[in-house]
């Protein structure tokens, strides 16, 4: 069997020999590749320094997929689909179309190459987030490949369902819910934008998880000087639990999302309050600024606005932005917070892709929200690979949805059903 070599991220060159071997920058082949099958994508596990690396063996769809340094295309599969057409991100649509006739890639369990140690700058700067860093023309190419995707799978909808809004704004205005465990460094700040915030209207309630700091301490202290915020004590529970437990307790009309070691900006409450009176959305998102340990702005990352964000994009990025609030009639309808599937991770991304089909979502063109990048979030510690398999499943489970959605609400059926 004849390997063709190609550098990652150039065009599909003209054919030579039987496979396509992709290889990133800095990467060595340290397999036998007389052992690879003749299959339309096969992939391998890596060595990093060390230690061996595994690969994602999920159809991951997005174009940030875990596969390893080395990809392996058979040139008949290639030329079938006309990968050519799609310039630099024609493995994308490869594996797309891979994923939509139903196949995965294949994945050899030995060490197929040795890639060479790269720093990682913490997150916006990793793979995760580089679309965030496209230019205009490729992010276009790359929302056409994947759109179309969803199309081949009948799970584009081209506008949510719509359903209709009841309730009418009753105070507090807004119910804000803090998880938190252990975060007696940031809480207090954390705690201080809210109170600083120009809108009166609100009720806060922090949900605590057996914290074993003074992290309690730090909000009965404010609880005591501001009655307006409310501490729930549990213990054992999952992150989504507490979520879950802070809406039960939570009254507001609107309610609003704070990790407990961010902050909101000081009018980021009558913004969202504003925004909700005047527009009828089951969510509102705004945009946000990432800061470091010590709440300075972090200057060479700029503002984050998701604005590549639509009803069917946001299957192929990693989240809507912040900070997100809902209609609390909205929450309740879709059953709150996934405890089950999504109990430490992927919960908030899994309950927007819910609401995306069934509500309209405003986005709020300002920063109301300040995210703080430490090396302790859940972003830093939660494994990559776990991270990707979590929020793969939610993209999949979301695509069934739709395409129920769709069948639904086609011509053709309400025609059968109403004859």
């Amino acid at each position: 069997m004849n390997f063709q070599l190609l550098e990652s991220g150039k065009p599909i060159p003209d054919r030579v020999g039987d496979m396509l071997l992709v290889y990133d920058p800095g990467t060595s082949i340290v397999g036998d590749l007389r052992s690879v099958p003749k299959y339309p994508l096969v992939v391998g596990y890596y060595a990093l320094g060390d230690r061996v690396c595994k690969v994602a063996d999920f159809p991951d769809i997005t174009e940030r997929a875990e596969i390893g340094p080395v990809r392996i295309y058979d040139w008949d599969f290639l030329e079938r689909i006309e990968a050519f057409k799609y310039g630099k991100f024609w493995e994308y649509y490869a594996r797309l179309n891979l994923y939509a006739s139903g196949k995965n890639h294949l994945v050899l369990k030995d060490v197929l190459s040795k890639k060479a140690f790269k720093r990682s700058h913490g997150k916006l700067h990793t793979e995760a987030f580089q679309y965030l860093q496209y230019t205009n023309e490729d992010e276009i190419l790359i929302e056409k490949i994947f759109i179309d995707f969803l199309k081949r799978l009948n799970g584009y909808i081209r506008r949510p369902l719509n359903l209709p809004l009841y309730e009418k704004p009753h105070k507090p205005y807004i119910s804000v819910i803090i998880p938190v465990k252990d975060r007696e460094r940031y809480i207090g700040k954390t705690l201080e934008s809210l109170l600083d915030n120009d809108f009166d209207h609100w009720e806060c309630i922090v949900v605590d998880n057996g914290s074993k700091d003074g992290t309690r301490d730090i909000v009965r202290r404010f609880s005591n000087e501001d009655r307006r915020i409310n501490l729930v004590e549990v213990s054992g529970k999952s992150l989504t639990e507490c979520l879950n437990i802070g809406l039960r307790h939570s009254r507001g009309w609107i309610v609003s999302q704070l990790d407990s070691d961010d902050l909101y900006t000081p009018d980021a409450l009558r913004t969202i309050y504003e925004y909700h009176r005047e527009h009828d959305v089951g969510l509102a998102i705004s945009y946000y600024d990432v800061i470091d340990d010590a709440g300075r702005k972090i200057d060479d990352i700029e503002t984050v606005k998701h604005l590549e964000f639509s009803i069917n994009n946001i299957l192929r990025v990693e989240g809507a932005g912040a900070v997100r609030s809902y209609k609390r009639e909205v929450l309740e309808r879709v059953g709150g917070f996934d405890e089950y599937n999504y109990p430490y991770f992927g919960e908030d991304y899994d309950l927007v892709l819910r609401i995306v089909e069934r509500y309209k979502v405003g986005r709020i063109h300002r920063v109301l929200y300040k995210y703080r990048r430490h090396a302790e979030s859940t972003d830093a510690t939660f494994p990559i690979l776990e991270k990707k398999r979590i929020k793969t499943k939610a993209r999949w489970v979301s695509i069934y949805r739709r395409r129920l959605i769709n069948l639904s609400t086609s011509p053709s059926l309400s025609k059968k059903i109403s004859t």
